[in-house]
This record gives structure tokens, C-alpha cells and sequence, in this order.
């Protein structure tokens, strides 16, 4: 993840997705970065009437830049993404239909599913349970052993080093749940003793590219028992984690990503989304995949 020095952020209209407003604006504001609102619309509106129908505060209007454009809505911010060199698209994972009360029980819309399958940056996504909480205090990070989870890594204290923000880095792997967490290169039961080794090997790897500061925002490492989705819920909840960053594959078929679409449907914390390049396969496992 490079220097975050431009932010998307996707606006229908519906109260749902100007869920996202406060959060990208604060940011924008700590990174120094440009905040680029897109609508995609075949009817444009003069600039004041544009932000009056995308629901964002009078307060807020100085910092943003409004862009419309026509065409799908997917198309268009991935359009975006591209011609505005962004590097960050933050999104609610529901627009209109959800705030029109419609399939509440579907976790992500149609448009956020094609940006995060699609989009060659990091997301953040807001699932539907989110509940803004600003400033953020930490970060959660998933580490799984593949490429994709040491990308996520990486972009996770980077963004980290820039907030000022401590982040934990948890390991699930299957069998009963087991307690105990140890600071980095410290571990205090019998699991972290079998696998020390492994799992270090695992954080330095993803961070591998990062700067000393950068390193020193990772507080702690947790090798966890149990089903992946339901560690990391429980470990975001109890550290009171301000996000939840995960690599994954960019595919939500049938039968695939079976741990982000638990997330989506109970984390109440932001989703930090970072999509593995092609090709990119498992260089080294402690335990369960994070997404399979």
C-alpha cells in the first residue's frame, strides 16, 4: 500500500452510505490526503445540490471534492480509482436497498461486491453493524501465512505508522480455543512454544518492506484455537480494535470467502480490505487459512 495521498469515497444518496463520510473526512484530514466524492448519475447537479442529495454535513464540504459521472456505479469508481490515481476507496458495504429496507439479510450490495472483487487498491469497508468510533485507538490484522495476508501486513502498519495506532496481529488455527497472547518473539504456552518459530516468521516476512517505525507499531502477536471469522470477532471485541484488516482473494462465489462473509454480517468495526494480486499463492501456514 502506497502513501495514502488520495481517498475515494463512493456516495448513492441513501443514508447507508453516507455512513462513511465522518470516517474518510477524519483521514483525509490526519493523512493530508485528497477526499474525492463520486456520485454516478445520468442527471448531475450543481455542486451544492449534489451534496445536499449525498448527505453530507455543510461542515464537512470544504474538504471534499464532488465528482458525477454517468454510466454503472461500479464502473465509475473503478473509473475513478484509476484516472484519480486513489489509493483508498472507502464504501459502505449497502447503499439505497438497505436503507430502503430491502433484503436487509444480504450482507454486501451488488456495487460493493464488484469494487472489492475488482478494485486493484485497498477498501474499506463499512458492513452493515458499523458504528462509527472516531479517533481510531488500534488495528487488528489476520495473518493466514499467504502472500496476500504479508500485502495485507504491510499496508496495515503502514497506514498504522501514519495514525500513530498500535496494531495486533492474530493467528487462528483449527482445534479448541487455547487463551494466552505474548508480545512479539514471546510466547508463553505450549502452542506459541510449537509454533514460535513459524508465526514470527510469518510477521517478519509481511513486513519485510516496511520501515523501522513501521515495525514498531505491531504490539503484540495472538495465536488463537478455533474458527477463524469467530476468533477475530472475539479478539476485535475484546482489544476494542478501531479496524479489522484482511488479504484475500477477491472472490465471493459460492462457497468461497466463507470467513469475510461472517465479517460483513457481524463486525461492527471497519473492514480493511486488501486484494491479492493474481497468482499470488501460500508461502507458509501455522494453521487454518484466513479464506480459502
Amino acid at each position: 500500500m502506497r502513501r495514502v495521498a488520495s481517498i475515494l469515497l463512493p456516495l448513492d444518496g441513501s443514508p447507508e452510505s453516507s455512513k462513511g463520510v465522518g470516517c474518510a473526512v477524519w483521514l483525509a484530514e490526519l493523512l493530508g490526503a485528497t477526499l474525492h466524492v463520486l456520485h454516478a448519475t445520468a442527471q448531475p447537479l450543481p455542486g451544492k445540490q449534489a451534496l445536499d442529495r449525498l448527505h453530507v454535513p455543510a461542515a464537512r464540504r470544504s474538504q471534499i471534492v464532488v465528482h458525477q459521472l454517468a454510466g454503472a456505479a461500479d464502473s465509475a469508481v473503478l473509473a475513478a480509482v484509476a484516472a484519480l490515481e486513489v489509493d483508498l476507496v472507502i464504501m459502505s458495504a449497502r447503499g439505497e436497498s438497505a436503507s430502503a429496507g430491502h433484503d436487509l439479510s444480504q450482507r454486501l450490495g451488488s456495487i460493493a461486491q464488484a469494487v472489492i472483487e475488482r478494485s486493484p487498491v485497498p477498501v474499506l469497508l463499512l458492513p452493515l453493524r458499523y458504528r462509527e468510533a472516531l479517533p481510531w485507538t488500534s488495528m487488528l490484522a489476520a495473518a493466514s501465512g499467504e502472500a496476500v495476508s504479508d500485502q495485507a501486513l504491510a499496508a496495515v502498519v503502514q497506514l498504522a505508522a501514519k495514525l500513530g495506532l498500535r496494531v495486533t496481529v492474530v493467528h487462528s488455527e483449527d482445534g479448541p480455543e487455547s487463551a494466552g497472547a505474548a508480545p512479539l518473539g514471546s510466547y508463553a504456552d505450549t502452542v506459541h512454544h510449537e509454533f514460535a518459530g513459524r508465526l514470527e516468521q510469518m510477521v517478519e516476512r509481511g513486513l519485510a518492506g516496511s520501515t523501522r517505525e513501521e515495525c514498531k507499531c505491531i504490539n503484540q502477536v495472538r495465536l488463537r484455537r478455533g474458527d477463524v471469522a469467530e476468533v477475530l470477532l472475539e479478539q476485535a471485541a475484546q482489544l476494542g480494535s478501531s479496524v479489522l484488516a484482511l488479504g484475500w482473494h477477491g472472490a465471493l462465489g459460492s462457497g468461497r470467502a466463507p470467513v469475510l462473509k461472517r465479517l460483513l454480517e457481524e463486525a461492527e468495526c471497519p473492514l480493511l480490505l486488501v486484494r491479492g494480486a493474481e497468482g499470488s499463492s501460500a508461502r507458509l501456514k501455522v494453521g487454518k487459512e484466513i479464506d480459502d
